[in-house]
């Protein structure tokens, strides 16, 4: 076996050189005649990308919060002002009403062209009936 060839090895775990552990830092201070006086500080530390997660957890929970509890505790959607133009709680009741509306408007208009077309060819009959008797 001879050559320089080596073979490349995957690493199953990866460990980092410096974890996310909270660093602690204790203090001792001596004072004459007096007991020692010691503080410890921990600092926590994160990573960029674990601090862009947490902000970014907490703005979609923020904005979820503020849609879901906003919308079902409005009591103007519950009100007599909201539900006597048809509405049932969606959005979508809106857009129901205008097409029924539309649907309105347009068998009216069907209606006052088909009487107009009635009224024509009743008088294009009478017509037909008076030249008839001369």
């Amino acid at each position: 076996m001879g050559g320089s060839s080596k073979k490349g090895r995957a690493c199953l775990s990866r460990v980092k050189s410096f974890p996310d552990w909270p660093l602690i830092a204790i203090l001792v201070e001596h004072a004459e005649g007096q007991r020692d006086l010691i503080t410890e500080k921990s600092i926590w530390h994160l990573s960029d990308q674990a601090i862009k997660n947490v902000y970014l957890f907490y703005i979609m929970f923020t904005c979820w919060g503020c849609m879901f509890f906003s919308a079902t505790k409005d009591p103007y959607y519950d009100s007599d002002a909201y539900r006597e133009d048809g509405g049932d709680g969606t959005g979508h009741w809106f857009y129901e009403k205008q097409e029924e509306i539309e649907e309105a408007a347009r068998a009216e208009l069907w209606r006052e062209e088909l009487i107009e077309e009635i009224e024509q060819k009743v008088g294009g009959l009478q017509e037909l009936e008076e030249a008839g008797r001369k």
